[in-house]
């Protein structure tokens, strides 16, 4: 946040002074004590936890103000000239703070949102955009209510562009927080069968995710994948310029001639008109390629050259527990896709393994997908029956968790199940040389990665 005025943001904020100096200049803001410093703004966020508890702490790690909607709550001992900004609800008040402040910023934004792939695509626009212009970015996965307000709020007079990524678990919330973005450049990447226990049918998930069109500047345009049939159907909701995007066929923008080399896929970017260019993406599997045309498209409209896209896809990075390579310290490769899971993405999962590292004998670690609703069962099934198909390049499927049951039972292969991942370390241990090679797949709740951090403790 750039320095502002305490009575400047109690303005934004919709709030009054009730004490400090109105001219006092605050220089960051948070919501978590942890993360103050000097000059901060605290936000007393009311959730599981009060942060009207924790304003002395916050006075402790350098916050000069705070944001408050409880009076009865301020601690008598406050220092003298602390700000106090009082508001009748401080998650809105932080959120229209947030969505002020954007107003400072006369820079295009792009939102991307999406069943599944969102992260990854706001990883690769990121970073093919950040080779031509400085760009801020939400950091890590904080796109709900607080991370995307939080994510503006760290905008700076640097900053050329803002790329944010959305996310929803009920109807609503891509509709306020695409209110605070404003973009306008909006992708839509996929709609799947994530948080179908609140939504009930993938239909309404597609219209809770086209919440995010009205509010996308008319005279930008929006990014929808064309293979998903959920996405073509809300395409009219937006009455500017819709691009599509594809792996299987012709689009506005597609790929063809997709090919899994050695250290990721190389392919053909077409664009409708004739214009084309070969790329090569240092990611596995062809929904990776997907998650890329959207910075390809972006990028150009930006006014990079091909050549420039090129060079920048060539040097991609993603966050962490992406489909993420660590090598073992007994030379067993491990895959580290444990961020999150749908049948989808963990059918693609399943896939892209299948197709690398033909040199080494490979074990599924599989565990439960969350937030299915009535037909979990049959979707962990759903995904046994898939691997079975792909048997022969597997030497072994470990499921993991309950909900994983079906999926066990529905694989035809040699398997294991366990119902706790603490059961299955000895196992995976004793498999893991330089011979094997392990992909652990599950929602994020299940903190599979914790797993195989276990694994390598009893390899060290």
């Amino acid at each position: 946040m750039k320095p502002m005025k305490l009575e400047q943001i109690a303005v934004m904020a919709e709030g009054l002074v009730l004490s400090g100096d109105p001219a006092l200049a605050l220089t960051s803001v948070h919501f978590d004590t942890r993360q103050l410093d000097a000059g901060a703004l605290f936000v007393a966020i009311q959730g599981v936890r009060d942060g009207h508890d924790y304003l002395l702490q916050a006075v402790e790690r350098g916050a000069q103000a705070a944001i408050i909607s409880n009076q009865q709550k301020i601690p008598e001992n406050l220092p003298e000239g602390f700000g106090l900004i009082l508001v009748n609800d401080t998650l809105r008040a932080f959120q229209k703070l947030a969505k002020n402040y954007r107003r400072l910023f006369p820079i295009p934004m792009v939102a991307v949102t999406g069943s599944i792939g969102k992260t990854t695509t706001k990883d690769i626009v990121s970073h093919v955009l950040e080779s031509k212009l400085s760009i801020h970015k939400t950091y890590k996965n904080l796109n709900n209510h607080l991370g995307v307000p939080y994510s503006l709020l760290q905008l700076a007079d640097s900053h050329q562009a803002a790329v944010l990524e959305l996310g929803m678990n009920h109807a609503g919330e891509i509709d306020l927080l695409a209110s605070l973005v404003k973009p306008r450049i909006s992708v839509i990447t996929y709609i799947g069968e994530s948080h179908l226990e609140f939504f009930g049918s993938r239909e309404k998930i597609a219209l809770a995710k086209a919440e995010l069109l009205p509010h996308t500047d008319p005279d930008g345009f929006v990014l929808l994948n064309g293979d998903n049939e959920y996405l073509r159907k809300i395409a009219h909701l937006y009455p500017g310029k819709v691009l599509t995007y594809s792996v299987e066929g012709p689009a506005d923008i597609w790929a063809e001639r997709i090919t899994a080399e050695e250290n990721g896929m190389a392919f053909d970017v077409c664009f409708r008109g004739g214009d084309r260019f070969s790329a090569f993406l240092p990611l596995f599997g062809s929904h990776n390629v997907l998650n890329a045309l959207p910075a390809v498209a972006i990028a150009r409209h930006f006014g990079m050259t091909d050549e420039e896209i090129i060079r920048a896809l060539a040097a991609v990075k993603l966050s962490a527990m992406r489909f993420e390579r660590k090598n073992s310290v007994t030379g067993a490769v491990y895959i580290s896709d444990a961020y999150n899971a749908s049948p989808t993405s963990m059918e693609a999962a399943v896939s892209t393994f299948a197709d690398i590292l033909p040199d080494r004998t490979k074990v599924l670690v599989l565990g439960e997908m969350y937030e299915l609703g009535p037909d979990s069962g049959e979707m962990h099934a759903q995904v046994g029956r898939f691997a079975s198909k792909l048997r022969d390049r597997f030497s072994l499927l470990v499921a993991i968790g309950e909900l994983a049951r079906p999926l066990y039972e529905a694989y035809e292969g040699e398997k294991r199940f366990f119902a706790a991942k603490e059961e299955a370390a000895d196992l995976l241990a004793s498999l893991c040389d330089s011979s094997h090679a392990f992909l652990f797949k599950a929602s994020r709740g299940m903190e599979l990665w914790t797993l195989l951090e276990e694994i390598e403790k009893r390899q060290g």
